[in-house]
């Protein structure tokens, strides 16, 4: 028996693991607890990941549509075609008939997101649409525009708090990570609970985090910035705020100014939390002596995400939270991205063609895509490249969504597996899994909360005659004849020769390859050496590493140099929000919000997640309201029910409980949809519905166009007699 060394490619917190195989063949996964970095967040998708590999539904080779069904064929032939097709489309239509849309595991899998950038930067295409478009832009969005770089993730300072105030975010499921990560991040908030500190939760719901919590608010989906800005009045109106850098934060006259306008009552009747409870933690957050708020996915998913985000921000940084003990502060890992700015994300002006609006992190928001498909005119687009996705069950309306990729003149996909949003594909190109690669991934190891780098070592090999997405992508932009580096095309000689040199060595990496980059970047990096990296079989870097606090403010790329506090766009958006009504709820009383379980937690998992689950764990079929609703709509625990919304409807059934607030209803997203066998056309129902198509691809948040995941409203009406 065999056993390698190497890093989960799951989530950011990229546990380290130690697989032990034989023939070829994964027989364990465990976690490698002489990892001194990450291991404890180790999980069932982690040990079921390599379940995919062996999987009878997994795509290993190229596959042609061919009427209903798909047929094996070769690189070579789909290589030849997709570039003939892909090419005579821009020729015709311009570059930007051609867009894409990447997936959660390509953000996990560096060599497979580097070259599709360079392969869509080669073609010129702006039409490019992403996963984090529909849970995590707000974040960018109120990173760009305070500290300058969209991808700025502020890591948290838990072993040294006192006051823990959690918004939208339940680590016991999810793990401690959104664009930074915390290894072992609840159980070390517990710990410092044990010793004294106080954990305040912030949920409609009773999550497993807010169950252990010492305090659990509930407010209204949608109406976190309401609370915090009562919160920000208040610490204000006492004065309470503090910072020890004043001088570097521009625009706080602006926010005291807009405080001292906001009227209490008026904002604890939005968020539904009374004043005690607002003056409460207020005066407890300002005074405890370490202190953080941290606002996760559940602020971020619907239409007031960024004024929420940004709120967060506010408060620690007016009650000098940020770059202190025990609060939030910026780590330079192997990577710093501040310091290397626009060379690691050159800054993009696209304007999306129908709504008019500029990218956020380099892509545009994918409730436009079904539009940007079926709207003629210059620019439509017209071929889709799909990595690692499954748009029509992660976004929102995926029915439209599907209607529209059935009219694209090219749809190409590449996945492990053939999914609901694969149905109309007119090529499938096999996507690898971690426990396949030999690379480095810089990007997600600097989001660690002290430096960090460790290669990702291969487990087991390709299948035969397969190759990397990496390849396949390389491959075809050199059959394009696109220039693939920097916008060199006199460089794809080079390239042509790296790839035959590679072909004659038998190693895959003597071709132009990901490591050829990855390499100079780590070294820009001065973090760690190159040939310590690679004899490290468990990795570089100490959690215990201590942060050198100031980091932030010494690297600001804003343009006066200062955390911008009150953007514009941020300032009249607010002010807006303060003079609206509260929402009409007579037709669609309840606002719908999501849940995560564990072995459910990714919608691409599903091949292998539901591996071995119990009845009662196949929950996702069921929509969760408090006990009073029930009585208030008649109807009865595990009765059957249509749940609409202004968009679409579907049919659940109901579960009655305590653990949610009136007025707000829980459903489990990653449900409802089929895994097909591309050889027989058949798919797999995987139980469920998909709530996500109750959810409107027009109604956004203005600032960050991400869909009302969590705040759209629904209604229940009985189906059934229970």
């Amino acid at each position: 028996m065999n056993t390698s060394y190497t890093v989960c490619g799951i989530c950011e917190q990229a546990c380290g693991l130690k697989v032990s195989t034989e023939q070829n063949q994964v027989i364990k996964i465990e976690p490698d607890k002489d990892n001194a970095f990450s291991w404890r967040d180790y999980c069932i998708k982690g040990a079921k990941s390599h379940l995919a590999l062996t999987h009878p539904k997994r795509i290993t080779s190229p596959m042609k549509r061919i009427g209903d069904r798909y047929v094996e064929t070769s690189y070579e032939e789909a290589i030849a075609d997709i570039s003939a097709r892909f090419g005579a489309i821009t020729a015709e239509y311009g570059a930007n008939a051609l867009g894409s849309y990447t997936g959660n595991p390509n953000g996990f899998n560096f060599g497979s997101a580097l070259f599709q950038t360079m392969l869509l930067d080669a073609i010129g295409t702006e039409n490019r649409f992403w996963v984090g478009s529909i849970d995590q832009n707000a974040l960018h969005v109120v990173s760009e525009n305070l500290y300058g770089n969209p991808w700025v993730g502020l890591q948290t300072d838990i072993d040294y708090c006192d006051y823990f105030l959690l918004i939208g975010t339940n680590p016991q499921v999810s793990g401690m990570c959104w664009i930074s990560y915390s290894p072992d991040g609840w159980k070390r908030v517990l710990a410092r609970q044990k010793a004294g500190a106080e954990v305040v939760v912030v949920d409609p719901r009773t999550t497993e985090c807010a169950a252990k919590a010492n305090q659990h608010i509930t407010p209204l989906p949608e109406s976190d910035w309401a609370l915090l800005l009562a919160m920000i009045k208040i610490i204000f109106d006492n004065g309470w705020d503090k910072t020890s850098k004043p001088e570097k934060l521009d625009g706080l006259g602006a926010i005291k100014a807009l405080a001292q306008k906001a009227d209490l009552n008026d904002l604890s009747l939005r968020c539904d939390i009374s004043l005690d409870t607002i003056n409460r933690i207020a005066e407890q957050f300002a005074k405890a002596p370490r202190a953080m708020a941290v606002g996760r996915t559940g602020v971020s998913l619907g239409r007031n995400g960024v004024l929420g985000l940004w709120l967060v921000q506010v408060l620690n940084l007016i009650t000098n939270r940020v770059e202190t003990e025990g609060g939030i502060y910026y780590c330079s890992g192997v990577l710093d991205f501040l310091d290397a700015g626009d060379t690691l994300f050159p800054k993009s002006e696209a304007i999306s063609r129908l709504r008019g609006t500029k990218n956020i992190a380099g892509s545009h928001s994918l409730a436009e895509l079904p539009d940007e498909i079926t709207t003629p005119g210059i620019g439509q687009i017209r071929a889709l490249i799909m990595n690692s996705g499954n748009p029509v069950v992660s976004g929102p309306d995926g029915d439209k969504l599907d209607a529209a990729l059935a009219q694209l003149d090219c749809l190409v996909v590449i996945d492990q597996f053939q999914r609901e949003s694969h149905r109309h594909a007119d090529w499938l190109i096999p996507g690898d899994h971690f426990l396949e690669r030999n690379d480095i991934n810089p990007l997600l190891q600097s989001l660690s909360p002290a430096p960090r780098a460790q290669f990702t070592r291969a487990a087991v090999n390709l299948p035969d005659g397969m190759r990397y997405e990496w390849e396949f992508l390389r491959d075809l932009a050199m059959a394009m004849n696109a220039p693939f580096i920097m916008g060199k095309k006199w460089l794809n000689p080079i390239v042509k020769a790296s790839i035959k040199l590679a072909k004659l060595t038998g190693n895959k990496h003597h071709g132009f390859s990901p490591l050829w980059l990855s390499r100079p970047l780590i070294k820009s990096g001065g973090m760690f050496k190159w040939k310590d990296i690679k004899n490290a079989e468990h990795g570089l870097g100490e959690l215990s590493t201590r942060p050198n606090f100031g980091t932030l403010f010494n690297k600001l790329t804003t343009a006066n140099g200062k955390v911008n506090l009150a953007p514009t766009a941020f300032i009249n958006t607010l002010a807006e929000r303060l003079t609206q009504s509260p929402p009409d709820t007579s037709e669609y009383p309840l606002q719908l919000i999501g849940l995560r379980k564990m072995k459910m937690m990714n919608s691409w998992s599903v091949e292998t997640s539901m591996e071995g689950m119990k009845e009662r764990e196949l929950t996702g079929g069921s929509i969760e309201i408090n006990r009073l609703d029930g009585e208030r709509f008649s109807v009865n625990d595990g009765q059957e029910v249509t749940v609409s919304s202004a968009t679409n409807h579907l049919v659940a059934k109901v579960t009655l409980s305590d653990s949610v607030r009136p007025g707000v209803a829980v459903m489990q997203h990653g449900w409802g949809y089929r895994t097909f066998n591309p050889k027989t056309g058949k798919g797999t129902y995987n139980g469920g519905v998909n709530r996500n198509i109750l959810v409107s691809n027009k109604d956004v948040d203005p600032l960050s166009r991400v869909p009302r995941l969590n705040g759209t409203q629904v209604k229940i009406e009985a189906t059934s007699i229970a």
